[in-house]
């Protein structure tokens, strides 16, 4: 299949996030972290709006505050001291910073700002520090998110420690289409074959929508800690959920000898069995029941629903991981994708199968004249563009028309069976029938019974 690209001098309904974006999602799956966002304050400020807008959680991101003095002479001096305040005052157990478009057109040398830091403050040692570059001009939300857990993998991972842990330790990298749901689905997977997951990031824990202690936190108030992400070589394996963190695993495979394990992203009967399966190798433990239970309600869900989605056509607007994981969802129970558009070009899109046409472009390229199209998978800046003619299933970044997104299960036996119900019942209430009901030229009323009576 060919991915078409779009080549259009303006944007007028735009899908793409900026990878700074991305890079801040991923950094508050660690715990005690805080994201630094080296560049202008309105760099910093839509991203916190549009996380809290899609979470409706307090992000807790910070920044370098670079001015038209600093973008001219240099902003080296704004991120050392926004360093040492951050750690006299916070002493977080890991600061992010990330790179924007204005510091990295500036040519702001990051690693030699936080070696000189590390050389002149040897008191914040504690505190680790990463560098991520995310520049603007070039990615989106998804590559930014990927290009943080590759930063933080390849920065503090440490030699194997060759201690003896009291059960098997394996690594989760976790796609940026997961949501906290689908996390904690994963950990039951694996508690129920006695594993430790390690995973990174794990958004279930500091942005699931709980009350913590404090009115406020200047960190991240749950998460993967450093002291786990430093102990991933000692882990028995690694497994990969979607196609954008498959390098890291590679790089974990070279570098400390992990074997890894893609698993897709998990959204099908078949990828989920390939999951566990997968676990009951690692672990040597039989399936449970319970397991097997949830496999049987799924398949009564794919044949109640298939009637309903068989043949249809559905398009879908999301990043690629996530856009790749419905569109094996919807092939699986017989639907069909009219047109699959993303942000960037990524491995997979060409060989997907029951897609018409793969689309690197905006939201302007959904096809709303399409009589055959009965729904569409994006997120709320679809549904103000199609809805009410066409009917939207909200999924990815943002969602900030509806509650609960981090709640919402996508993959594992339970999370396809929900999805498939959600699609189905968004299908059948915007369903019209294909013939018009005849109403008969004799047909009459009870009110006009009533009145014959009475007359």
């Amino acid at each position: 299949m060919k991915v078409i690209r779009q080549n259009t001098p303006l944007v007028t309904q735009p899908l793409k996030t900026s990878p700074a974006t991305g890079a801040t999602l991923a950094c508050l799956g660690i715990l005690r972290s805080i994201p630094l966002m080296h560049g202008s304050q309105g760099c910093s400020a839509f991203a916190k709006v549009y996380l809290i807008q899609h979470l409706r959680e307090p992000i807790p991101l910070q920044n370098t505050a670079i001015d038209q003095i600093s973008a001219v002479m240099g902003g080296e001096d704004n991120l050392a001291e926004a360093l040492r305040v951050l750690c006299e005052k916070q002493a977080p157990e890991l600061i992010t910073v990330i790179t924007t478009g204005l510091t990295e057109m500036q040519g702001c040398d990051v690693y030699h700002v936080i070696s000189n830091f590390r050389r002149s403050y040897p008191q914040f040692a504690a505190t680790r520090i990463v560098s991520v570059s995310t520049p603007d001009f070039t990615g989106s939300m998804q590559t930014g998110y990927a290009e943080t857990v590759r930063s933080l993998v390849k920065q503090l991972v440490q030699h194997k420690s060759d201690r003896p842990g009291q059960r098997t330790q394996v690594n989760v990298l976790c796609s940026i289409g997961l949501t906290g749901a689908d996390i904690e689905t994963l950990k039951r997977y694996f508690a129920a074959f006695a594993l430790e997951p390690v995973f990174v990031p794990d958004l279930s824990l500091s942005l699931d929508g709980h009350l913590g202690d404090a009115q406020y936190s200047a960190t991240s108030t749950g998460g993967t800690s450093v002291l786990e992400l430093e102990m991933m070589a000692d882990s028995a394996a690694t497994l990969v959920f979607g196609d954008a963190l498959v390098d890291v695993a590679q790089w974990l495979e070279r570098r400390f000898g992990v074997p890894y394990h893609e698993m897709g992203m998990a959204m099908t009967l078949g990828s989920t069995d390939a999951l566990i399966l997968q676990l009951s190798r690692l672990s040597g433990l039989e399936v449970p029941y319970w397991l097997t239970r949830a496999r049987q309600r799924l398949q009564d869900a794919m044949l109640d629903t298939h009637f309903l989605l068989s043949s249809e056509s559905c398009s879908i607007a999301l990043e690629p991981d996530l856009a790749v994981g419905y569109a094996e969802m919807l092939a699986s129970v017989g639907g069909h994708v009219a047109q699959l558009i993303t942000t960037v070009d990524a491995p997979g899109l060409a060989q997907l199968t029951g897609v018409d046409e793969v689309i690197i472009g905006d939201l302007s390229c959904i096809n709303g004249d399409n009589p055959h199209l009965k729904a569409v998978i994006s997120n709320t800046h679809a549904a103000h563009i199609c809805e009410p003619d066409l009917p939207v299933l909200r999924a990815g970044y943002p969602c900030h028309d509806q509650f609960g997104n981090m709640d919402i299960r996508q993959i594992g036996y339970e999370g396809v069976r929900e999805r498939l119900f959600a699609l189905a019942n968004l299908c059948l209430h915007h369903h019209q029938d294909e013939v018009a009901p005849h109403l008969s030229a004799y047909r009459f009323e009870a009110h006009e019974v009533r009145q014959n009576q009475e007359g």
